[in-house]
């Protein structure tokens, strides 16, 4: 089971940072769009596409573009705060905001969440049961690994599961891992699949009966403007590397990756799981 997601951000992260002239990186967003929406009609796969509600909510014809084609839309947050230090009315209020805006642009139900940098953490993982009270059935936040956000280290299992929340469940799609020398690595999405050679990509998806991906548009815009500065607790060496390593042979090394394989929405995967048969976890 392999699964497609896009992080649909980029339009409000050019603009928070600085990252240009609007004039000349909204054309090129919507050309990476459009050619990957074009790629998926090719394939005739669908993805999830889970959209900041401040894009939807300045751009509403990017996110309505992105459901005419046929995909299924998630929910990314509001404003794409990271969930370090939040208290719960104000995560209830971003999540309100957010599935208000983005259920009004779409016309349709919002029932899928991915929270901002994947920033759930063992500390804060009531978070899940609150997305769940305002209706969300499908999270993919968890990222089982060690990050400069946070992350979910050592969560298991590495594959579809269930959340149960003090008696409020939810349905779990992680981040997919494998191993490399011994270690758990993310491998299919971000920075890690422009690091990663595509031969160990490839090796690594066929070996996984479950591989959940995310990428954003930023990812394959190798005219961005770049900047050097660090970021959070990151150096500016750091950060620059992580943050454009291997993009300019980003957008084909994806293009590959989608005619080698077989991809679905959450969407999908959700209705073709029997849940009855998936281990639930307490938390």
């Amino acid at each position: 089971m392999n699964i497609l997601t896009f992080d649909i951000e980029d339009w409000w992260v050019y603009d928070y940072y600085g990252l240009g002239d609007c004039k000349e990186y909204l054309p090129r967003l919507e050309k990476y769009l459009n050619e990957i929406l074009d790629l998926l009609d090719e394939k005739e796969t669908k993805a999830t596409f889970f959209c900041l509600a401040k894009v939807a909510e300045k751009y509403p014809k990017v996110v309505q573009t992105i459901i005419q084609r046929g995909h299924h839309i998630g929910c990314h947050s509001y404003s794409h705060k990271f969930f370090g230090d939040v208290i719960p009315v104000d995560v209830r209020n971003d999540t309100r905001k957010a599935l208000d805006i983005i259920q009004n642009v779409i016309g349709k139900e919002v029932t899928a969440y991915r929270a901002p940098a994947f920033s759930i953490t063992e500390s804060s993982k009531w978070i899940l049961e609150i997305l769940a009270s305002e209706g969300i059935e499908y999270d993919s936040s968890i990222f089982p690994v060690n990050r400069r956000f946070g992350g979910f280290e050592n969560f298991s299992p590495n594959m579809p599961f269930i959340i149960d929340c003090n008696g409020i469940t939810i349905r779990e799609f992680p981040i997919s891992t494998a191993k490399l020398s011994g270690r758990d690595i993310v491998y299919s999405g971000g920075g890690y699949f422009r690091l990663f050679p595509y031969c160990l990509i490839k090796s690594m998806t066929k070996q996984s009966e479950y591989m959940m991906t995310y990428f954003h548009i930023k990812d394959f815009d190798k005219r961005q403007k770049r900047k050097f500065v660090s970021f959070y607790s990151e150096s500016a060496v750091a950060n620059y590397f992580k943050s454009y390593f291997g993009i300019r042979n980003s957008f084909s090394k994806f293009k590959k990756f989608v005619s080698d394989f077989d991809f679905m929405s959450i969407e999908q995967a959700a209705n073709a799981i029997d849940w009855t048969k998936v281990p639930s976890v307490h938390i």
